[in-house]
Formats: C-alpha cells, sequence, structure tokens
C-alpha cells in the first residue's frame, strides 16, 4: 500500500492493486480510542463500505471510496474550483451533516466526545463526508461533563471560551465546548481567509471575546445562521446542535 496522507496520530494508506481500498492506521499501539474512532465512522453509515481489521499490533480500518483527502488538501482543490476563499454553503451543509452525525454517536453510544476540532485531523471522503480522527482530543464523558488530565495547547484549534480561560488541570468541563469549538470552525470556513481570522500554524484561531461578532452577512437569518447560534451560545448548557 502507498502513504497518501499523514495526519498528527494516524496514517491513510492506499491499495496499488485496488485504488479505491484505503486503510486508516493508528500511528501508536494499544489505544483503546482508535476502535472507537472506527466504530464511530462504521456505525454511522456515512461510508459505503468499511471493517475493522486486528493486525495483531493494533485495529486499523479499511473504507472503500473513490478519494480519502486531508481537509487542507479538500479546501485548496474548492478555492481553484469555486475561485473564493470560503466553501460553498452546500459543502458546509455536509461538513454540518457529517460531524454531527459522528458527535451524536460518540455521545450517545460511547459516552466520549472530543473536546476541540482542528483541521488537521480531519479527512474528507468522495468529497462530500468529512471525518474526525483524534485519539488525543476524545475524552470521557461523566456527568455531562469532559475531564482533561494533562496540559494542552491553546494557539492551536479551536477552543470555547471555558477552556481558554482554564487556567489548572484538571480542566473540567461540560461536554457541549465541542459544540462552540464546531461552531467556530463553521465559521472560519464560511468567512474570507483575511476576516478576522488570525493564522497559527496554519490553522484558524478566533482571538475574539464573541463569535457572533464573526457571522458572515450572507448567512444572517438562514438555517446555518441559527444553527451556529445554538452552537455558539455563551452559556455551554444551552448550546445545541439542531440544524431545522
Amino acid at each position: 500500500m502507498n502513504i497518501i496522507n499523514s495526519l498528527n496520530e494516524f496514517t491513510i494508506y492506499q491499495d496499488r492493486k485496488k485504488p479505491t481500498l484505503f486503510c486508516i492506521k493508528n500511528n501508536y499501539t494499544n489505544n483503546n480510542n482508535s476502535l472507537t474512532l472506527f466504530y464511530s465512522i462504521i456505525n454511522i453509515n456515512i461510508v459505503n463500505s468499511s471493517n475493522i481489521i486486528n493486525d495483531n499490533t493494533d485495529y486499523s480500518l479499511i473504507i472503500k471510496a473513490s478519494s480519502i483527502k486531508s481537509f487542507a488538501q479538500f479546501k485548496k482543490e474548492q478555492k481553484i474550483k469555486n475561485d473564493m476563499n470560503q466553501l460553498p454553503h452546500i459543502i458546509i451543509l455536509m461538513l454540518i451533516n457529517s460531524l454531527t452525525k459522528q458527535l451524536h454517536y460518540l455521545l450517545e453510544k460511547e459516552s466520549k466526545c472530543f473536546y476541540t476540532f482542528t483541521a488537521d485531523n480531519i479527512i474528507v471522503i468522495d468529497d462530500c463526508k468529512f471525518l474526525y480522527l483524534s485519539n488525543e482530543h476524545l475524552k470521557e464523558v461523566k456527568n455531562n461533563n469532559i475531564h482533561i488530565y494533562s496540559p494542552i495547547s491553546k494557539t492551536i484549534g479551536y477552543l470555547s471560551p471555558e477552556i481558554q480561560k482554564a487556567s489548572s488541570i484538571p480542566i473540567i468541563i461540560n461536554y457541549r465546548t465541542i459544540f462552540y469549538s464546531l461552531g467556530l470552525f463553521i465559521i472560519s470556513n464560511l468567512c474570507n481567509e483575511t476576516e478576522k481570522i488570525e493564522e497559527n500554524n496554519n490553522i484558524a484561531h478566533f482571538r475574539i471575546s464573541s463569535a457572533e461578532n464573526v457571522f458572515p452577512l450572507s448567512l444572517k437569518d438562514n438555517k446555518i445562521y441559527y444553527f451556529l447560534k445554538r452552537c455558539l451560545h455563551h452559556n455551554s448548557n444551552k448550546r445545541y446542535l439542531l440544524y431545522v
């Protein structure tokens, strides 16, 4: 198999003889979160064909698809295709649909949740399905809270205000912190690259007191706008993943 992409924690291979077969392997062995992540992909039926294999050292995920790309590669192609920096609304809807399905599964079936999103950990399947892969960012949810016991970077990724304000370990926060992170990530892909976004290590990171201040005018009063409003509520208990 040929290596076609390397994420922070996973490597993606493509079969030489059957180019529609891809293998996702965890770069670190014996990590239970990897299996959970693979189940989150299989059980939401977001890909047409997938199965988990055990190669005696760790688990891998086999996917049948036309293509698997990094989010950076996908966004670059979209920029050339559409001649604009932001992603089209139809792509944003696909992004919302995929990531919310994965989050719902993890929360409801595995009692786990990510505490942040970074573009570097997103893969794009067939140019229309988006999945998040990170063992590091996946934490157990207990009594509606995520417990973070190790130091985290506050300069990379899309972080909620409560994580940005946390000053000591452990960090104990409501799991809906990830809804805010998703909202920021969506907004960053709806805005022009120069609009109120500061780049840190090639990842857009908002340094603003209220994410609502950067809503693009094109979003006013449409369904994406209200979806983001629900994600970005200042009170974490009042955040929801709901698109109607």
